[in-house]
């Protein structure tokens, strides 16, 4: 494993957070607020594109901003124009407001900075250090001379890659994006008007293992070593196309791993499930129901979380999103109705409380003066 040299600015910066604990100094552009409403508390916002979160040291909280692009824009893609630069970085969230220890990451974005992809999720590793898992894979670089050749090359080095940041630097785990993408294109006919495809959402550490949530293979991967992975689930739908598109993962209180849909094969409201992966068992679903979930877990009070997206569906023109809580006994609560726009990122915080990344796809200057105006935010609720 080598040192990736967009990420060496993290290896200095990683070797202060033991030392930060949960008093950090502003980003600029970053705001810490404070602002009570009925349990719901915005600690950070002017944020681009933030998506996952994970625990730090000392009570901080890592969070993976996806960016907001850059000035070279591509047309002619699927999702249209698309917009690329070094605008990604990995942050630390504490009392005193937002760090940014990693910047100059890979960004790609739609217009005005909107819905980027880039660094999508961190995980705590042991020892205080984070898993940083990127989206896509180098299969969707654009050829030499489309775009500037510094953001080619951290395009190349970074998009679908895990690296592991310590006090002691950064080094690359793996290519997950890669070796999905490479898993697909030998199994077409599972999804054969979207393979060969990979796009890691979700990095989960479980125990001494390691997961990976792939939303494009629609797969559970799992990183082994020395760059080696496994898919361990492949997560099918009755009726393709759409697909499943998994999006994240949880281990339970029971030690298996629960894995929650963005679409479970429909773009309607309802339909994303949630799978349970017993150890040495195939995959079964344990809740159906769900609207385009993007980030889930476990809380504090052994409640299972789903971060819904959107609740009216993905082709809803409406941003409003809210998190869903499954009691052990199956009971439905649905929490941040009217205050959730696009959420994302779920982390479980003490005495039932929980953390979102909301308005998850807007840039830190906002979407408009109506939706999300103060950009990417990190919330508290409870």
């Amino acid at each position: 494993m080598r040192k990736t040299p967009i990420l060496a600015s993290m290896a200095t910066a990683a070797g202060l957070v033991a030392a930060l604990g949960v008093a950090v100094a502003p980003a600029a552009g970053a705001q810490a607020r404070g602002q009570h409403h009925g349990g719901f508390r915005v600690i950070a916002s002017h944020l681009n594109n933030p998506r996952g979160l994970a625990w730090g040291p000392g009570g901080t909280i890592f969070l993976a901003e996806a960016g907001r692009g850059g000035p070279t824009c591509l047309s002619g893609g699927p999702e249209g124009e698309t917009c690329v630069g070094l605008t990604g970085s990995l942050d630390v969230i504490g009392k005193g407001g937002v760090r940014r220890l990693a910047t100059g990451l890979i960004s790609a974005s739609g217009a005005g900075g909107v819905a980027a992809e880039g660094l999508v999720s961190v995980s705590r590793a042991r020892h205080g250090g984070v898993l940083a898992q990127f989206g896509e894979n180098t299969h969707v670089v654009p050829p030499k001379g489309t775009i500037p050749q510094r953001v080619r090359q951290a395009a190349l080095r970074e998009l679908g890659r895990l690296f592991l940041g310590t006090r002691h630097g950064v080094v690359s785990i793996a290519r997950v994006g890669d070796r999905d993408w490479t898993w697909t294109s030998q199994r077409v006919g599972l999804a054969p008007q979207d393979f060969p495809d990979a796009n890691p959402n979700n990095v989960l550490r479980a125990g001494d293992r390691t997961y990976v949530v792939d939303a494009g293979a629609n797969t559970l991967t799992e990183v082994l070593g020395h760059g080696r992975t496994q898919v361990r689930a492949f997560f099918p739908v009755a009726h393709y196309p759409p697909d499943s598109v998994p999006t994240c993962a949880a281990q339970g209180p029971d030690g298996a791993l629960y894995v929650a849909e963005l679409l479970g094969g429909s773009y309607a409201p309802g339909h994303a499930r949630v799978w349970r992966i017993a150890p040495g068992q195939k995959a079964t679903i344990w809740a159906t129901g769900l609207t385009t979930v993007q980030g889930c877990g476990f809380g504090s009070d052994g409640a299972f979380y789903a971060t819904e997206f959107q609740t009216g569906g993905l082709t809803s023109s409406n941003p409003a999103g809210d998190v869903v809580r499954i009691a052990a006994d199956g009971q439905r609560t649905h929490l941040g109705v009217g205050k959730l726009f696009n959420p994302s990122g779920f982390l479980a915080g003490p005495n039932g409380s929980f953390y979102v990344s909301n308005c998850s796809i807007a840039p830190a200057t906002g979407l408009s003066p109506q939706v999300c105006p103060t950009g990417g935010q990190v919330v508290r609720i409870g």
